[in-house]
């Protein structure tokens, strides 16, 4: 792939997306505000944060209430990961019911509680269930599917071209690889080798008779935190797309930089802008509350990065209790840097990889990882 077809379409099945630049699916932070402004930057699919099969099943009114969508958003996913391939399909059923666009199912979540549950990366273990969740959920809808998993569950057992050529044969239209397995941490750099062999290997499984005329949509995830990281998983993974990830917290300047094809860094006035609009877009959604202020508090950590001054700034922003707060704290925090002055000037640009200096403390992980969150904070369960 050439630099410039990232800003190019791509169809994933009967579904044109206006570009090869996906935002996954992040819990805790793909809500409306968020998915809104990185569609404004660029990005041509995002999705609804990983649901819990379990939780739409049993109408969990928070679960629904996360299927929130703006009417801006003209083409909109929905990931659901589940302990069994018929509760699965059932819930597929449902986000069917729901409108999305295309949907997706999560094989590769690492957080312990997802995996204890039986679900997402847990499914790896089991390729037969991943046949089995695939073909049973393409039953539900005529919509594009598609899934997203691991290399594997441990070093000690990648079966990353095994699950390719599975879902593959069981009718996604698309599939995404992230670079790791379940055991490997952020701090392992992501494996383009290993989603090569997935691509390469899986698809050389699967009867030309079965790929279609164009075959699914591959798609290549991990590590993209700068417009060369995506260059280098296209060029060396053999990626039709790419998904971003972490690279796209508090930078959703990144999808910008990825179709222009060279570094991007916002000057102070337009960094404020689109902070400020995506605190009003919060505010639209979750009201002038000190609720409100306390879920903004985690991108406000991650847009403070790459300015000096930004240490204080963030101590601020821990302790917030109103929007209205943020709006004045970063109106003056932006009046007192140079004009002319972009982000991540000290040579540690948008792309800096997450051990940077700027980049010591990561929200995300603890998210995920220290505080184990689950898929909405709802009970998982087993049916």
């Amino acid at each position: 792939m050439s630099l410039q077809n990232f800003a190019l379409p791509i169809s994933i099945g009967q579904l044109q997306i206006p570009n090869r630049m996906l935002l996954a699916p992040l819990a805790g932070v793909s809500d409306a505000p968020f998915r809104r402004i990185c569609q404004e930057m660029g990005a041509g699919l995002t999705y609804v944060e990983m649901l819990s099969a379990t939780a739409i099943l049993h109408g969990n009114k928070r679960t629904f209430q996360m299927m929130y969508r703006h009417e801006s958003e003209k083409i909109l996913g929905v990931q659901v990961t589940g302990s069994t391939a018929e509760q699965v399909s059932k819930a597929v059923a449902i986000l069917h019911a729901e409108g999305f666009d295309t949907i997706d199912i999560n094989m590769g979540c690492p957080v312990r509680k997802v995996v204890t549950a039986g679900c997402g990366s847990a499914i790896l273990k089991d390729p037969p269930r991943v046949s089995e969740t695939v073909a049973m959920a393409r039953i539900q809808t005529n919509r594009p599917l598609s899934a997203k998993f691991r290399l594997g569950y441990t070093r000690d057992a990648i079966n990353v071209a095994d699950t390719a050529a599975r879902v593959v044969q069981s009718g996604v239209d698309m599939f995404t690889i992230h670079g790791r397995t379940r055991s490997e941490s952020y701090g392992t750099p992501v494996d383009i080798a290993g989603i090569q062999q997935g691509f390469l290997s899986g698809l050389a499984q699967v009867p030309a008779t079965e790929l279609g005329a164009k075959g699914p949509v591959a798609v290549g995830n991990g590590d993209i935190f700068k417009y060369t990281d995506a260059l280098r998983m296209s060029a060396e993974a053999n990626s039709d797309a790419v998904m971003v990830s972490r690279g796209a917290l508090g930078n959703p300047w990144l999808f910008k930089e990825i179709a222009l094809g060279k570094t991007y860094s916002p000057l102070p006035g337009e960094w404020l802008e689109v902070v400020l609009r995506h605190i009003q877009y919060h505010r639209e959604l979750y009201g002038e509350t000190r609720m409100a202020a306390v879920l903004a508090r985690k991108h406000l950590l991650w847009y403070c990065k790459g300015f000096p001054g930004t240490k204080a700034l963030r101590e601020q922003f821990n302790t917030l209790e109103s929007l209205a707060d943020v709006e004045t704290i970063l109106t003056a925090f932006v009046g007192n840097l140079p004009t002319d002055l972009p982000r991540f000037h000290q040579g540690h640009f948008a792309g800096a990889q997450p051990d940077a200096p700027e980049f010591s403390y990561d929200p995300k992980y603890e998210m995920d990882r220290t505080h184990d969150r689950g898929v909405g904070d709802v009970d998982l369960g087993n049916e």
